[in-house]
This record gives C-alpha cells, sequence and structure tokens, in this order.
C-alpha cells in the first residue's frame, strides 16, 4: 500500500510544481506588460470582464466554445490611431477531450468608417475551419500571387474587391501569413497565439499599424 501512496504523492507533487512554475511565469509576464504599457503612457489591464463583448457579433472567433477570458490587454494610442491589444482564450471538449484556444490580436475602431465585412488569411487555412461568409475564395486575375498566399472572403464580393486596391493587395503579397478580419467601425489583426513576449511588442505593434494604415488612414 506505501508504494502506490507514494507514487500518487509524486504525482501529485508533480502536478503542484508545473501549476506553481506556469503561475510564476504568467506573473512576470504581466508585469513585464505593465512595465512597457506604463513606461509608453498605455494603459494595462490583465483581466477585462467580457473583453469580447463589443466584438462578438462582428468577429466569429469571439462565438467559439466557453469559459472564455479576455486578459492582457493594452490599449493607447500609435501613429494617432487608438488600439486595444489583448489575448482570448476559450475552451472545447470536456475531459480528456478538453483544449485550450488563444488568439492575440489588435483591434481597431472608427466610427467613421464603414468597412465590408470580410475575412482575410493564409490560403488554405479557411478549409481547417469551415467556410466564413460563404465558400466562394474572391480572386483577382491581375494580382495572382495576391490570390495564391491569401483567401479573401466577404458576402459583398464588389465593396470587397474595391477596398483590395492594387497598393493593399501588394503589401499583403510582400507581408505574408496575414490574418485581418473587418465589419463596419472595427478592424482585426489577429494570430492563433498568445500575445509575443514585452521585449518583442514594439515591433509586432508596428506591424498592425501597417496592416491598419491600409484600411484605417490616420
Amino acid at each position: 500500500m506505501i508504494e502506490p501512496l507514494i507514487l500518487v504523492g509524486g504525482g501529485i507533487a508533480i502536478v503542484g510544481t508545473v501549476a506553481w512554475f506556469h503561475r510564476a511565469r504568467e506573473r512576470k509576464r504581466r508585469e513585464a506588460y505593465a512595465e512597457f504599457s506604463l513606461i509608453r503612457g498605455y494603459t494595462y489591464e490583465p483581466r477585462r470582464a467580457k473583453g469580447e463583448g463589443p466584438f462578438r457579433q462582428a468577429f466569429e472567433v469571439f462565438q467559439k466554445g466557453r469559459d472564455d477570458s479576455w486578459r492582457n490587454t493594452i490599449t493607447g494610442t500609435k501613429n494617432r490611431a487608438p488600439f486595444t491589444a489583448f489575448e482570448y482564450v476559450w475552451h472545447t471538449g470536456s475531459g480528456h477531450s478538453r483544449h485550450t484556444h488563444t488568439v492575440s490580436g489588435l483591434i481597431w475602431e472608427r466610427e467613421d468608417v464603414s468597412l465590408p465585412k470580410f475575412s482575410l488569411a493564409p490560403e488554405g487555412w479557411f478549409s481547417r475551419l469551415g467556410a466564413w461568409f460563404g465558400k466562394r475564395d474572391i480572386d483577382f486575375v491581375e494580382s495572382p500571387e495576391f490570390s495564391r498566399a491569401y483567401q479573401l472572403k466577404g458576402p459583398d464580393e464588389q465593396a470587397v474587391r474595391q477596398l483590395f486596391t492594387a497598393d493593399v493587395r501588394r503589401f499583403f503579397e510582400a507581408t505574408p501569413n496575414q490574418k485581418v478580419n473587418a465589419s463596419g467601425r472595427f478592424l482585426f489583426w489577429w494570430f492563433e497565439t498568445a500575445l509575443p513576449p514585452a521585449e518583442r511588442l514594439d515591433e509586432w505593434l508596428e506591424k498592425g499599424d501597417q496592416v491598419r494604415r491600409r484600411f484605417f488612414p490616420s
């Protein structure tokens, strides 16, 4: 009887140690984000209850799963454009089939702009999630490299085509593997990962702002 008890106790100790390291790592990460934001005049919130609420109807990713959590929110202004950076976590399944999903991104809002609803993602990415906004991929005969690199979808094809000018298409040809969604006054740039560490956030924010400028000029 003693040996099984030792094994059980050892397993509990290992789980507890792993949990402790995870909490310590997350605490250190939050402290780094808070310092980063303080130095740059941004606002940092470790948690924001129902932070996805204003965007749930606009973007499908905020309509999935359960036990959702909006965290590590950084708000501020870059190049005269207010932004919200964040992480969003939710769960699907249960028991051994339970999965944790994390996305991070930037959202911009402009009351004086109404973008047609669209979703842009690397070619083949939609096939993993099913068709968004219907099955049709909006291709441009005059931009074969763009059409090979990306899938572009939207319910109002003509409006989306007008938005994706030759300059916009060339930008995305030169910057592969982007995910961008838009709906009305919202523009959303995102990844299926956690926020980058604080030491990489300046570069990450600049990359996002380059996308923003294609659709929301300052």
